[in-house]
């Protein structure tokens, strides 16, 4: 019990330094009965890999970690931080972590063995759908770019080297032609999103992408700023790279979002998938399944990105097989067949 109250009182700590962005929020398990509880055969503890200290992975992770302890009798989840998607792969190839918050398109990529420097994993199935981390093509003002088919001889923000963010942008550029492995198509420039920022306020980059929970904070402020324009993904672009990338999801930027932007912008999204590896029990996953889903509105108070989370998004763009425990829910409540 000291144990549980520790590990609480520091989650409480974690979130409470995003609350008032309205960061995630962690539910009051202290009103679950005995009774309201599913009871477990035996005892199962579990690591769950997410991201760095602080971001809105890790808080999710540490909030869904959690409520199933608490929902569900014998199963103990602990949330820790690591490098983020790229590194859980390689950690629960290891058997240091046994499920993780992933984006999906690094689950595809990990099951496909394009992962630079990782064989194919086998071994990784998923569970469900979180949030979508959503795309933002941003553009200069002073570069004049309205459309994919300008960006000739330009420069831009692809993401920090080796993230999920430069997959992205690999993906998207390569559709509309462009490999920025060659200077003579585009020049990339490795940043992150906050960095980038600051990129183009000073004028340095004419385009970049930011992959973000809408709204995104970097594209509220570049927004404000008067200096950019959000082009949209949309129409037969958008049905092709969803043909093409089987871990995007259709999504659509309500008009009002960002300042400046008026009307709904459509545009492509890589959701954060909850995943874990073949080994865990299939019970044990359906009973997580069920769980989540018996229990969706107090999951989405621990954080705002996850009213994203709908019977339609519950089982699109995970990027991996789905596990049989969750497979077996799924089909149990008629979601798929």
């Amino acid at each position: 019990m000291n144990y549980k109250r520790k590990l609480l009182s520091a989650l409480v700590a974690s979130v409470l330094m995003l609350s008032a962005c309205g960061g995630p929020q962690l539910v009051d398990d202290s009103k679950v009965s005995d009774e309201d509880k599913v009871q477990l055969d035996q005892e199962y503890s579990f690591t769950v890999g997410t991201s760095s200290s602080g971001g809105t992975v890790y808080a999710v992770g540490a909030g869904i970690s959690n409520l199933l302890g608490e929902r569900i009798e014998g199963l103990s989840m602990r949330a820790v931080a690591t490098g983020g998607a790229v590194d859980n792969i390689g950690l629960m190839e290891k058997g240091e972590v046994q499920f993780a918050l992933n984006a999906a398109n690094t689950n595809f990529m990990a099951t496909e063995g394009t992962l630079s420097g990782m064989e194919k994993q086998d071994n990784l199935r998923t569970i469900v759908s979180l949030y979508p981390s959503v795309i933002h093509f941003l553009v200069s003002k002073e570069s004049g770019i309205t459309g994919f088919d300008q960006l000739q001889g330009t420069s831009g923000s692809v993401g920090a080297a080796g993230s999920a963010s430069e997959c992205y942008s690999e993906d998207i550029l390569s559709y509309y032609g462009y490999d920025y492995r060659n200077a003579n198509d585009v020049e990339p420039v490795f940043t992150s999103t906050s960095s980038a920022v600051d990129l183009f306020k000073d004028g340095h980059i004419d385009w970049g992408f930011f992959p973000l929970g809408v709204p995104g904070a970097n594209v509220m402020d570049l927004c404000m700023s008067g200096k950019v324009n959000i082009l949209p993904i949309e129409g037969e672009d958008r049905d092709n790279i969803l043909e093409k990338y089987n871990y995007y999801v259709p999504y659509t930027i309500p008009g009002g979002t960002y300042q400046g932007i008026d009307n709904d912008l459509d545009t492509v999204a890589c959701a954060v998938i909850l995943t874990c590896d073949e080994s865990v029990d299939e019970e044990v996953v359906y009973q997580i399944t069920k769980t989540i889903w018996e229990n969706i509105g107090d999951v989405q108070m621990i954080a705002d990105s996850l009213k994203w989370m709908t019977q339609e998004t519950a089982t699109s763009g995970l990027g991996a097989p789905m596990h049989p425990g969750a497979e077996r829910y799924y089909k149990e409540i008629g979601w798929i067949e």
